[in-house]
């Protein structure tokens, strides 16, 4: 979710919480979060039962299953509905579970307030394990294992799920509706909630909720759900429970330009690209059960993605902005991945990635003040630091103090892609030599060789060449910019054998890798130069003197060692993803505009 509205930046406040025994309590509206008599009976009455999951789960005919809670709390209904699924677990199906929450409890008390029911102690320590930060946005989790994907959705209801309506793609199938009571909290049972609810339900779409409160009932009635009432949980003598029934959906408040108006599923397809970009695109489809083919001119990992080591790394602002709120989205996603892969072995520790954390060193200003001030609501993400502590934690002073990143750190970007496209759904042939993507007349896409012979054919294609897309005829009109980046092969020295943590300043400093720093980078706009030059060398390691003043570097004997790669930019350096227009098409189409028309 991009926050278009330029307010400051910060964490979520955790709720405050009085307990009676090992049950919270919201100390701000006296409300339990889930029944003292047995939590976990009433969650599994009140929504397990109250949406038919169990039943629904096995006659189920779509691939996923997407289940939507709106008042995450303790997370007793998350831990629950997974453990219900993995009990059940249909063949080839997949869960898809949402969960809004505008206070993220902090993990410890979560583990408390769930620690009364053994069974979910699997569930709840895999779950805690990978507990997103408390920050506004998306932050999605995939378990593989169970075949279950969770999306977290921190802020506030009617913003999150006018966000996910905007698209008008109705795709949730059960609803829970597990906020405070609507008599101490109105904002999760406003009947925009509601509206929202219906725009995105499936046509078979379930709803179940603990109150049976009048407003709660006309405001579903009004969105269009059958409601109906049973007898509550312990002592709530009624319940509400119903379905989607003549919903009238709102034209999206978004013209979805994005999303294929008619989607139709693809059983396979062809990603052009063995780098970083194409390496995650052909993964989360075979994540998806999507048969892929990836081609790549030269060897895997030998462009933008070709340097020793990469820093994974987030960027912060004191407001709310498109970079921003990508960016630290985007770097928690990539941070939950890549221990992932190093808890299944896929990656070693030390070797092809480290995720100690990393330090920003920052200049004093106002937005280093703000981060200061609001940074404490969110301690393992990160923490404002001085320079005598960055010191004390590296062994050399810095030229000033900065932020320090709890999670990210450094990996070998080679080693990544090499994980990623070890699949069984994933073909992958190198040293293809130049390519090139043909329409075929039943619509699929082709990858010729040099030679014009065929290597490839799928309904669809994905180009992940970086800059190289410009070579296709389809997106030669993109505005992209190559960029050469030179990095340098520093030698370890005694002074930086405490290094075990990036650093990142104008330039960037991780651990030593084999013996080795990567340390760069050069920046050099539409610069496509593959040649090593001294004047380069010499100016990152000159970045790495001014962030460390102390830092004592002799060039060695027979001149300094490094490598050129090319990144790629787009103009505001957001991502350019999906679906290629027909240009001449679209040109033609809304040609009137360009004149002011409508």
């Amino acid at each position: 979710m991009i926050n278009p509205t330029q307010t400051p930046w910060t964490p979520l406040a955790p709720p405050t919480l009085d307990w009676q025994g090992d049950a919270p309590i919201s100390h701000d509206t006296g409300d339990i979060y889930f029944s003292t008599e047995d939590g976990l009976q009433e969650s599994d009455y009140v929504f397990i039962e109250g949406n038919r999951l169990r039943s629904r789960w096995a006659t189920h005919s779509e691939a996923s299953f997407v289940v939507a809670e709106i008042g995450v709390g303790s997370a007793l209904n998350v831990a629950l509905t997974c453990q219900r699924w993995l009990e059940d677990r249909p063949a080839g199906k997949t869960l898809h579970y949402i969960g809004i929450e505008r206070a993220p409890m902090r993990p410890a008390d979560i583990r408390r307030a769930l620690a009364s029911w053994p069974v979910l102690s699997p569930i709840c320590d895999s779950l805690l394990d990978r507990w997103p930060d408390p920050l506004p946005g998306c932050h999605r989790r995939r378990f593989i294992d169970w075949g279950i994907t969770i999306d977290f959705w921190w802020g506030e209801a009617t913003e999150i799920l006018e966000d996910l309506a905007s698209h008008g793609r109705p795709w949730v199938n059960a609803w829970y509706l597990d906020g405070f009571a609507p008599a101490t909290e109105t904002g999760p049972w406003e009947p925009s909630v509601f509206e929202a609810m219906a725009n995105l339900s499936r046509p078979d779409a379930t709803f179940a909720t603990f109150t049976a409160a009048g407003t709660v009932r006309r405001g579903l009635s009004d969105a269009g759900f059958s409601v109906s009432k049973r007898p509550g949980y312990g002592r709530k003598r009624e319940a509400l429970f119903g379905q989607l029934d003549t919903a009238s959906p709102r034209p999206p408040r978004l013209t979805p330009w994005d999303l294929n108006a008619h989607p139709s599923g693809v059983g396979n397809v062809l990603v052009v690209g063995a780098g970083l970009a194409g390496a995650h695109a052909a993964a989360a489809l075979a994540a998806r059960g999507i048969s892929v083919t990836v081609l790549e001119a030269g060897a895997m990992a030998t462009g933008g993605s070709s340097n020793l080591q990469g820093i994974t790394y987030t960027r912060l602002s004191h407001q709310h902005n498109p970079l921003t709120d990508f960016s630290v989205s985007a770097f928690g996603y990539a941070t939950d991945m890549t221990a992932q892969l190093l808890h299944r072995g896929a990656l070693t520790e030390g070797v092809d990635a480290g995720l100690g954390g990393y330090i920003q060193l920052h200049d004093e200003d106002d937005m280093l003040a703000h981060l200061r001030k609001v940074l404490p609501l969110a301690p393992q993400f990160a923490q404002a630091v001085s320079a005598d502590d960055i010191a004390e934690r590296i062994g050399i002073a810095p030229r000033c103090g900065g932020i320090h990143y709890q999670r990210g750190g450094w990996l070998d970007p080679r080693a990544v892609c090499r994980a990623l496209l070890d699949h069984p759904l994933i073909r992958f042939h190198e040293n293809c030599g130049p390519l090139t993507l043909l329409r075929t007349d039943n619509g699929h896409w082709q990858a010729l060789n040099k030679a014009n012979t065929a290597l490839a054919e799928a309904p669809a294609a994905i180009l992940a060449t970086a800059h190289g897309v410009l070579a296709a005829p389809q997106l030669a009109w993109l505005p992209i910019t190559p960029i050469r980046g030179q990095t340098t092969h520093l030698a370890s020295t005694t002074q930086l054998s405490g290094l075990d943590i990036a650093l990142c300043d104008q330039g960037y400093l991780p651990p030593a890798r084999e013996g080795l720093h990567c340390i760069g980078a050069s920046f050099g706009p539409g610069d496509v130069g593959t040649d090593e030059r001294e004047p380069e060398h010499a100016h990152n390691v000159g970045m790495m003197q001014s962030a460390l003043p102390q830092l004592d570097i002799a060039a060695p004997e027979h001149g300094w060692q490094g490598h050129v790669a090319h990144r790629c930019n787009s103009n505001d350096y957001l991502p350019i993803a999906g679906m290629a227009p027909d240009l001449p098409a679209f040109n033609a189409q809304y040609d009137r505009l360009r004149h002011d028309r409508k």
